[in-house]
């Protein structure tokens, strides 16, 4: 089972609406809803409501409340469980038969586990692929039925957002520029003149090529004043 917190908790409720993520409510009773919270509110005892839009007609779901809108809110009694679905750090895979080793596993009941190994032959679960997952005991491996499967998550690895210095995995130095596009290796430029004309040349990528995917995370270098 996991212990993953919950991804609200230490939050403020105005930090959870400016994330502008859709988020997934699971009902005490079982129901499912999907959406954005949208809407920020007080009732008449100043409490700070979140909610999600559900129709056209405004009919609202509280999900958050707070005391203020800068203060940690709590769920309501009736939401069991509120999981952020856009989460710029993870992938979301719907389709079972695209989970890979290192995904994870999300269970119907929200239980999340590392996937250790998939198989397309179904003799194990009858299904059409097999995924085992680790579970608490570090020691204990369990092969999971489709019908348990909700979604799973990949992490996305960090590549360079913005221009400037970067280092890669392996502490490499490289330099981003092109608004963010393109990544350079400063050890291969070289000055080429040509015709009167002045050229560098040296090895360069797309900053989300599969070449800088395999050097991933990356983290952008501080610069230290001599």
């Amino acid at each position: 089972m996991s212990s993953e917190k919950p991804f609200w908790e230490g939050k403020t409720l105005m930090e959870i609406q400016n994330l502008d993520k859709r988020v997934k409510v699971t009902m005490e009773n079982g129901d499912v809803f999907i959406g954005k919270l949208v809407r920020r509110s007080r009732d008449t005892d100043g409490i700070c409501s979140l909610s999600m839009q559900l129709d056209a007609h405004r009919t609202y779901l509280h999900v958050f409340s707070a005391e203020s809108s800068d203060t940690q809110p709590v769920i309501p009694s009736y939401v069991d469980t509120v999981e952020l679905l856009d989460d710029p750090e993870y992938e979301r895979i719907d389709r079972i038969e695209d989970v890979r080793v290192g995904d994870i596993f999300v269970a119907m009941n929200g239980n999340k586990f590392s996937v250790v190994a998939v198989d397309f032959d179904d003799d194990k679960t009858n299904r059409t692929l097999a995924v085992m997952v680790q579970v608490d005991d570090l020691d204990s491996h369990v092969w999971m039925f489709n019908s348990n499967f909700a979604y799973a998550l990949r992490p996305t690895p960090k590549l360079p957002d913005h221009d400037g210095l970067w280092l890669d995995k392996n502490g490499k130095t490289w330099v981003v520029s092109d608004s963010d596009t393109t990544l350079f290796d400063p050890g291969s430029l070289i000055r080429i003149i040509n015709s009167g004309s002045l050229k560098i040349k040296g090895i360069a990528f797309g900053t989300k090529s599969d070449d800088a995917i395999k050097l991933a995370p990356f983290r952008p270098a501080k610069v230290v004043e001599a």
